[in-house]
């Protein structure tokens, strides 16, 4: 208990006496979840649509009049009053209030669609409308302070939430009735989707890995190359799809395979080669670079190319790749490389990715204390040692976010991977924005959000594991 120190006795010394503790611990994060909460409960809840062309009228909460509809009004307010509670009372009401708020949320939109759509028009749709994204706004934003309580209280919430929806309570939702319209659909599109994401990443991963860490290490190429990366955010996607077009359906139709392996490999060995003699010749680093550069892109494209049509045989119980275009003599279209399809929306989508692993990369090795690889050095290890086992673990954390942001940055642009006949959860945003569908649209919008989330989350967590102990703490290394 802290210590208040009065004015000084007759004896001349000071008597420490006990202070009093503070009663309560304001918290204004819970209490701004409060009041978007109760915003929440008075404006309009879901939107009814007599069919699912014409437009949707919206219904509060109250003019419905669902059963116990007022307890959600009532738990936000029980929230927000938790914000000035004692501390002891907001670690036991806050994660409780939290949780049952969270299913409360989840059933009365469930509850509202059941209401609104009956057998005699079973037509009708029912679609979330601001009410229901405020509430999900005020849950996220209750989330963090109810955390900083009870740390697991942010994966329960999300269980109670998923919780109605599993036992069926969102069976009559606009979301769902689309669902079962395109369910044969809905999961090859979403595995062509996660495939391209992840293909790119790992294509851009092994091009933006080495080019960070030559920036990092080369004062002239650093300008060049960071330059070179972020001028390709600049440029629009939908304007690179229609660059790429011309170019992928003359290379599918008139390259074969053994000619685009000769060129693109003797482009790879002819770079790695000139930047050996870059001493002899001033302009051999550069233009060793930039063919090492775009005969690695090249076999790295086919070989993304090869693998998602594999996967995207397996995933959608197709052949893949077939015998026939393992012949030298087969024309790259065998491959996938075609003006519309895969092949543009890969490249495109490598391109984009670059932004975020080069710079994150570069800052992660130019932030390297000074005194390690010098220590490194010391104990007589070689420059690919002092890299590997020095600066990189340092930089890890660096690093792991470039990736993170490149996954979510894939994912997101991924959508528009539709419009050239890629595939992808952007298949039913188009049809759904087409059509005046705003409930085909949330049903490629959704799962675009939810599984980038994951795995951004999950590469959190790895990087996180991988990171030394002492930079996991924040400490000094040095």
């Amino acid at each position: 208990m802290p210590l208040a120190w009065p004015a000084a006795d007759s004896g001349g010394m000071p008597t420490p006496v006990p202070a009093l503790a503070p009663r309560t611990l304001v918290r204004p994060v819970l209490l701004l979840a409060g009041v978007l909460g109760l915003l929440a409960c008075a404006v309009s809840w879901v939107d009814f649509r007599p069919n699912r062309l014409v437009q949707g009228e919206g219904r509060t909460l109250a003019a419905l009049g669902l059963p116990l509809w007022w307890g959600l009004p009532l738990a936000w307010a029980a929230l927000l009053a938790c914000g000035w509670l004692a501390a002891r009372w907001q670690r036991v009401l806050a994660p409780l209030l939290y949780v049952a708020t969270a299913y409360g949320v989840s059933h009365l939109l469930g509850a509202a669609a059941t209401t609104l759509v009956s057998e005699d028009n079973p037509f009708a749709r029912v679609s979330p409308a601001a009410g229901l994204w405020l509430s999900v706004a005020a849950l996220y934003v209750a989330g963090f302070a109810v955390s900083r309580v009870w740390r697991p209280v942010g994966l329960a919430g999300a269980l109670a939430f998923v919780l109605p929806p599993l036992l069926g309570g969102w069976n009559t939702l606009g979301l769902v009735q689309e669902y079962r319209n395109v369910a044969d659909t809905f999961w090859p599109q979403l595995g062509t989707h996660a495939a391209l994401s992840v293909i790119a990443l790992v294509l851009a991963a092994l091009l933006g890995l080495p080019l960070g860490i030559a920036a990092a290490r080369s004062e002239r190429l650093a300008g060049g190359v960071l330059g070179f990366a972020s001028f390709l955010q600049t440029v629009p996607s939908v304007a690179l799809f229609g660059l790429l077009l011309p170019v992928f359906s003359a290379l599918g139709r008139g390259v074969s395979v053994g000619t685009f392996l000769a060129w693109a490999g003797g482009a790879l060995a002819l770079g790695l080669g000139l930047t050996r003699l870059r001493r002899l010749a001033p302009l051999g680093g550069p233009v060793g670079g930039l063919l090492a550069l775009l005969g690695g892109q090249a076999l790295l494209l086919l070989a993304g190319l090869g693998l998602l049509q594999v996967v995207q045989g397996a995933w959608l119980g197709g052949d893949g790749l077939s015998r026939d275009a393992f012949s030298p003599s087969a024309p790259l279209g065998a491959w996938g490389v075609r003006g519309i399809g895969a092949a543009p929306a890969l490249l495109a989508l490598t391109l984009y990715a670059l932004l975020p692993i080069v710079v994150n990369t570069f800052v992660g090795l130019r932030g390297v204390p000074s005194g390690i690889p010098d220590a490194a050095r010391g104990l007589g290890m070689t420059p690919a040692q002092v890299l590997w086992r020095a600066e990189l673990p340092v930089a890890l954390p660096y690093v792991f976010e470039g990736l993170r942001s490149a996954l979510v940055l894939t994912f997101g642009i991924a959508t528009i991977a539709a419009l050239i006949g890629a595939g992808g959860l952007g298949f039913f945003i188009q049809r759904g924005v087409e059509g005046n569908v705003p409930d085909l649209v949330l049903l490629g919008a959704l799962p675009i959000v939810l599984i980038a989330l994951l795995l951004s989350e999950g590469l959190r967590r790895l990087g996180g594991w991988l990171t030394p102990k002492g930079l996991r703490a924040g400490e000094n290394p040095v």
